[in-house]
């Protein structure tokens, strides 16, 4: 498995386009669902919040999941067996390559045939995959279970797209930051930044007294790649996407001014110039092999920054991550991402399967996982739970990252929750990678509006 995959970042904007195929094939109908409510047995729960007395022993129940050897994902396979003693249920995890894994998640939920139960997705997947999976909110009022120990950006995506309903509970989730060479900052006496001139003060004089490209960005266009940096900027100067509306509204001077401020790091050659055509990865790899002395990334690479088998030696002790700067008067805003789990409605055992999306989501599931440095291949310091971010000992087990990330997340932002976004997100790719390598800011932009408001019409 590449690190490409294990980036587990991707929307295709032939989403729609397949989930209306599928329903077509089904007679319009959509597959045949089960009620969940009443396959949901009542009774006491243990600590865990998982039902006393096995009343689902014996059952077997099949994960849609991809992505197996990710740290988070390999840890939670391992530890399945404790939720198997304590319920008797059995889970089966598939491993659906995750360049198939769209498809695959959205026929399932589409045409449905109860061949799995509980399945994950990315944030962005949720409005054309929700018609497939169960409504949570009578089930987790049964057990008392709410949203409050989630950041605003991941109770967002919970909804996918329905702010009255909770259709997946966050497993996996990370916010946009900051990674820098501590060793590079000390040597020039910096401290992290907290403006982007001030970064970018800070990348000029990198360039001038070092060998290092100041910094690894990206700006390929594909999954939109290129949108990370450019959405956290743009809100961070007040600027929004759209309208109350729903119309484009980053063709304001504040969006404008953003996206100027972001193409400053390839037109000022902070950046490499091959970097108007990376990607994530691209990025990444150059800060690992120490080429590159920042890079604006996930939280979750810190993981591998810190590897000792994947990062250059000189990297060691020396990997510094903070939130990202700001723009002067306004408060900064960081890009959030979100993994959801749920239960599939064709399901024939949703009342097992409801118990394993308990586990799966427990705060004391996850900090368990936080604080177990035993093994590289299940190291990891993702956490989602305010509580577990909070957690004194959690941070101390991973560098004060999950502390710095909710941090982060109390003004992070979501992408937006709806069907078009795909589309729409392809549009504003090509728009910034064709400005990265040289188009004019404003035309492109309006460009850009314009075909968005053309969609459909």
């Amino acid at each position: 498995m590449t690190r490409r995959t294990r980036r587990l970042r991707s929307v295709v904007p032939a989403t729609i386009a397949l989930v209306v195929a599928l329903l077509a094939s089904a007679c319009g109908s959509g597959p045949t669902t089960e009620d969940f409510l009443s396959q949901v047995k009542p009774g006491s729960v243990d600590e865990l919040g998982l039902l006393e007395g096995k009343p689902y022993d014996g059952t077997h129940i099949r994960f849609l999941t991809c992505c197996t050897a990710v740290p988070q994902f390999a840890a939670l396979n391992e530890r399945t067996k404790q939720f198997t003693e304590r319920t008797g249920i059995t889970v089966e995890w598939s491993n659906i390559p995750y360049a198939a894994f769209l498809q695959k998640i959205v026929a399932e939920s589409a045409i449905g045939g109860g061949t799995y139960d509980v399945l994950i997705w990315p944030d962005a997947w949720g409005p054309s995959l929700k018609i497939g999976v169960q409504p949570l909110d009578e089930v987790m009022k049964k057990d008392g279970i709410t949203l409050d120990d989630f950041s605003g950006p991941f109770r967002n995506a919970a909804g996918a797209g329905d702010p009255e309903a909770t259709y997946g509970l966050p497993f996996r989730g990370f916010s946009y930051n900051l990674f820098y060479r501590k060793d590079i900052y000390a040597q020039l006496g910096l401290e992290p930044p907290t403006t982007w001139d001030e970064y970018y003060q800070q990348l000029e004089l990198i360039k001038n007294r070092t060998d290092k490209s100041p910094l690894a960005g990206q700006f390929s266009r594909n999954n939109g790649q290129d949108l990370y940096t450019w959405l956290t900027m743009l809100w961070s100067n007040g600027a929004e996407l759209f309208d109350d509306a729903g119309a484009p509204a980053f063709t304001s001077p504040e969006a404008i001014a953003a996206t100027q401020k972001y193409l400053e790091t390839v037109r000022k050659g902070y950046t490499p110039p091959a970097s108007t055509n990376w990607g994530e990865l691209d990025a990444t790899n150059a800060f690992m092999k120490g080429t590159a002395a920042t890079v604006l990334t996930w939280s979750w690479w810190l993981e591998d920054f810190t590897n000792p088998s994947k990062a250059a030696p000189e990297l060691a002790g020396n990997v510094g991550v903070a939130s990202l700067p700001g723009f002067p008067g306004e408060d900064p805003s960081s890009y959030a991402f979100t993994w959801l789990t749920g239960v599939l409605d064709t399901s024939k055992h949703q009342g097992a399967a409801w118990e394993y999306v308990k586990w799966l989501t427990g705060a004391a599931t996850e900090r368990e996982i936080a604080l177990d440095k035993s093994d590289p291949a299940t190291t990891t310091g993702i956490t989602v739970h305010n509580s577990n971010m909070l957690d004194p000992q959690v941070n101390a087990a991973n560098q004060g990252l999950p502390q710095l990330q909710y941090g982060t997340l109390q003004s992070a932002r979501a992408i937006p929750m709806n069907l078009d976004w795909p589309r729409i997100m392809d549009i504003l790719a090509v728009a910034v990678n064709e400005m990265a390598n040289g188009a004019d800011v404003r035309s492109k932009l309006d460009e850009a509006a314009h075909e968005i408001r053309e969609l459909d019409r």
